[in-house]
């Protein structure tokens, strides 16, 4: 099911996982980077659902200012909506691999999380989590 759809980003259910799932398109800056992920929150929420999917393979770099907004604001309400457990399908650009990198090695994760070159297998870790 498509909750939320833009040129830069999907938020979707995966009803079989019972995970919401967000696929980047390409670049994102500002607003184009937050709302989707925003929205992920609102879904996660509404579905009550503890697991995510990001598929990071078409992301670019991310700015330093949303970097920075996921660290000290989006990541503690990712928290507070109950996520648990996420599975991320690495970026195939190289700068976007560095972006996302530093962005998650200025969290404090205690979340199970993996990181797959392949979707499929991060599915099947996903769905092995309740």
């Amino acid at each position: 099911m498509k909750f939320y759809d833009s040129p830069q980003a999907t938020v979707s259910w995966n009803e079989t996982v019972k995970a919401v799932v967000i696929e980047w398109k390409g670049f994102a800056l500002g607003e184009q980077y937050r709302t989707p992920l925003n929205k992920l929150l609102e879904l996660a929420v509404q579905k009550q659902s503890n697991k995510v999917l990001y598929d990071t393979r078409k992301l670019s770099a991310i700015s330093p200012d949303d970097q920075n907004w996921v660290a000290q604001d989006w990541y503690a309400r990712s928290l507070e909506a109950g996520l648990k457990y996420s599975a991320a399908v690495i970026p195939i650009k190289v700068i976007a691999k560095s972006s996302l990198n530093r962005m998650v090695s200025g969290l404090e994760v205690s979340n199970p999380s993996e990181e797959f070159d392949d979707i499929d297998e991060a599915i099947q870790w996903l769905s092995a989590k309740k």
